[in-house]
């Protein structure tokens, strides 16, 4: 735990805490994750670009874990992760809060840290990812809480991708999420402009369903034995920019 935080802190600067590791009590109901997301990409992502969004996490009892996040990475290694959620759990009696994880290069293992920022229960919050002067920055509400080197994570020469997310560990339910206002800055761009995804990844029985133009919901429920499909793209292909 002490080498985790220590690399943790070596990596990410933060206006807020990373809190300890918590070790939740296994419950026979938490057999993995229903995932599903909404791609985000462009080949026009050097040095200056970035997505964000804004969701809405209700509440959907107490059972399990949920989380809705903007997640991003190289094209061509989704080993390599930065993460920025909202996150309900046991921990904190499922009161919203913010959490980071990440995966470097050369590591197959995915760090997670809550963190002690705790959101308005229930009200729609923006969350984004943005790459200016060389530092990857996480952003809540348009502030952003932690930064780390951007050549930690991806070259400007390499292509990226974001994913809009949302899962759940408690089976026969999704998160109950809602994501709007998503938006993508290409390096050309002086603003965040809107961005419009159809390619949808349905993992285990969770998907995002449009509601309305630029509008989405989490739809579905998990199920472990359910299959994994995107819509949007040739069948059998994936999400690519």
């Amino acid at each position: 735990m002490l080498i985790a935080h220590m690399l943790a802190a070596s990596l990410w600067t933060c206006s807020v805490s990373l809190l300890p590791d918590y070790t939740p009590k296994a419950t026979a109901t938490e057999i993995g994750e229903g995932v599903t997301y909404l791609y985000v990409g462009d080949r026009n992502l050097r040095k200056d670009y970035g997505a964000d969004a804004v969701f809405t996490t209700p509440l959907d009892g107490r059972r399990g874990w949920y989380d809705s996040a903007i997640h991003f990475g190289p094209l061509d290694n989704e080993d390599v992760t930065a993460q920025i959620e909202i996150s309900r759990w046991a921990r904190f009696d499922y009161r919203p809060h913010i959490a980071i994880a990440w995966a470097l290069p050369h590591s197959k293992t995915v760090e997670y840290k809550d963190t002690s920022l705790f959101v308005d229960d229930g009200r729609p919050h923006r969350l984004g990812i943005y790459v200016r002067d060389g530092l990857l920055r996480l952003l809540v509400d348009n502030r952003t809480i932690c930064s780390a080197p951007a050549e930690r994570f991806v070259g400007p020469a390499e292509r990226k991708y974001f994913q809009i997310r949302t899962e759940t560990s408690a089976q026969g339910h999704n998160s109950r999420a809602a994501v709007t206002q998503l938006r993508l800055k290409r390096d050309r761009d002086s603003v965040p402009i809107p961005f419009e995804s159809d390619c949808i990844m349905h993992r285990e029985g969770i998907f995002w369903q449009e509601r309305s133009p630029g509008t989405f919901a989490a739809r579905g429920a998990f199920y472990p034995n359910e299959s994994t499909f995107f819509t949007g793209v040739t069948p059998g292909s994936r999400c690519k920019a």
